[in-house]
This record gives C-alpha cells, sequence and structure tokens, in this order.
C-alpha cells in the first residue's frame, strides 16, 4: 500500500461508519492522520485506525447542520494537528421516499438541511482554513447518481444532491487561483447500512438497478476519492465523478430496469 499521505492531515464527516470510514481507513492506510467527525462516536474507529496504520487520529461529535458546531469542530482539527490538508464530506441521510404530493415538509427541510446545508457549513469552514493555513488544500464532497438524474419518489434527496453538484462547481472556480480544488464523487448504490433505507433486498437492486448484476463497496468510493483528493488529479476540479457501475448510463429507474441490461427474457 502506498503511503503516498505521510504528513497530510485528512478531515472526514460521517465516519462512523459506511463510505466516510471507508475513506477515513484508506487514507491512514496511506498515512494520513485522520480526523474522524459524525453525530455518532468515532472513538473506537480513532482507535482502530491508529493501532492498525500507525497514525494519528482525532473522534470529534458533529452535527454538521449546527454552524457553530461546524466552525468549532474544524477549528479543533486545525489546532489538534497544525494543518488540514484534506476534506471529505461524506456525511448525509437518505430519507424516506414519497412522490411530490405527498412529502412531508420536515422530511424535505431534514434532507435539505443535511445533505445540503451541512456540505455548506462544512466546506466553507474548511475553505477558510486552508486560506488561513495558506495551503492548497483539496475537497472532496459525497453527492449521489441521484445528482445527476431524476428518481421517482426521492425529490428531497436528489434536490440536495444536484444542489451539491452546483456547490462543487462553484467553490472550485471561486478557489481555483488559491490553488484549493473542490471535487464530488456521485455513488450508485453502494453495500452500506443507508442503502437498507430503501426497503428494497440488495439482491433485488442489484438485479434491478446494476447492469452487472452487483452492488458497489464502499471501498470502490473510497479509491476513489483518495485519487481526487491526491497530487495525481491535480489538474481535476469542478468535477462530479460518477461511481455507480452504470446505472445512470443505463437510465436508472426504482422500477425494475433489468431487461435493460440483460435483453429481456
Amino acid at each position: 500500500m502506498s503511503r503516498e499521505f505521510i504528513g497530510k492531515v485528512a478531515l472526514v464527516t460521517g465516519a462512523s461508519g459506511g463510505i466516510g470510514f471507508a475513506c477515513a481507513r484508506l487514507l491512514a492506510s496511506k498515512g494520513a492522520d485522520i480526523a474522524l467527525l459524525d453525530l455518532a462516536d468515532t472513538t473506537t474507529q480513532s482507535k482502530n485506525l491508529s493501532g492498525v496504520y500507525g497514525i494519528q487520529a482525532l473522534p470529534v461529535s458533529l452535527d454538521v447542520t449546527d454552524v457553530e458546531a461546524v466552525m468549532i469542530a474544524v477549528g479543533k482539527v486545525v489546532s489538534w494537528a497544525g494543518r488540514l490538508d484534506f476534506a471529505v464530506n461524506a456525511a448525509g441521510i437518505l430519507p424516506g421516499g414519497a412522490n411530490i404530493d405527498a412529502t412531508d415538509p420536515c422530511i424535505w427541510a431534514r434532507a435539505i438541511n443535511v445533505n445540503l446545508n451541512g456540505t455548506f457549513y462544512c466546506m466553507q469552514q474548511e475553505i477558510r482554513a486552508f486560506l488561513d493555513l495558506g495551503v492548497p488544500g483539496s475537497i472532496v464532497s459525497l453527492s449521489s447518481d441521484a445528482g445527476t438524474i431524476g428518481t421517482v419518489g426521492c425529490a428531497a434527496y436528489v434536490a440536495s444532491k444536484h444542489a451539491v453538484n452546483g456547490l462543487t462547481k462553484t467553490a472550485a472556480l471561486e478557489y481555483a487561483r488559491k490553488g484549493i480544488r473542490v471535487n464530488a464523487v456521485a455513488p450508485g448504490n453502494i453495500d452500506t447500512p443507508m442503502l437498507s433505507r430503501l426497503g428494497v433486498s440488495k439482491e433485488e437492486l442489484a438485479r434491478t438497478t446494476q447492469p452487472s448484476g452487483k452492488l458497489g463497496k464502499p471501498e470502490h468510493v473510497a479509491e476513489l476519492v483518495a485519487f481526487l483528493l491526491s497530487e495525481r488529479a491535480d489538474f481535476m476540479t469542478g468535477s462530479v465523478v460518477a461511481i455507480d457501475g452504470g446505472t445512470t448510463i443505463a437510465g436508472y429507474s426504482n422500477g425494475d430496469t433489468s431487461q435493460a441490461f440483460t435483453g429481456g427474457s
């Protein structure tokens, strides 16, 4: 395993599990010191990464929808490490689905608050930290394949992820001359606890929505995130990179699309 990130410090939100923890683990394996931020406790995960990879890890409790808490958390990370090089904004939720006429305004507000506002609050403080430190930082935010298409029954989630894409592109333009790169990844169906909230079995999701007939893994997404953070991607900014197993090119929907992938049966 390459140790290309030795001497670097990374902040990861949504780091207690799923894609967030996969990103934290991969960055730690590459030598980066990691701050694991989440509403859930990340003490155990931090100790695990320190023990396995010999890096420094800091657990930080954070509600990304709390502007003041985000400011304090990012400041805590910078004070702890003395620097900040990378940020991964992976905190997000997949709210219960309903068509627009039946969508609960509270569910709409919650999705926007966590997925969009939370990403904005974190990105704002991360950029301020990079500017204060005078470093060419790199940010990767978690979008979704739903951020590039429409999806039936998920208006709040779809809207929030489309907005993350717009935020990513705007930030990339605003800070390109400062050496700050801002990108996003757009995963499709990834085998995480969040996926179970769709109310469909993993086998059925794989059969009906994936051209390959299999779901992605958090580690697939983490590899892409690590690449985008690295100097190997130094000519990439403002990109929203799909990692969805082909769902968007095949015309993904919430129904049975298996015929599109198998030629019918």
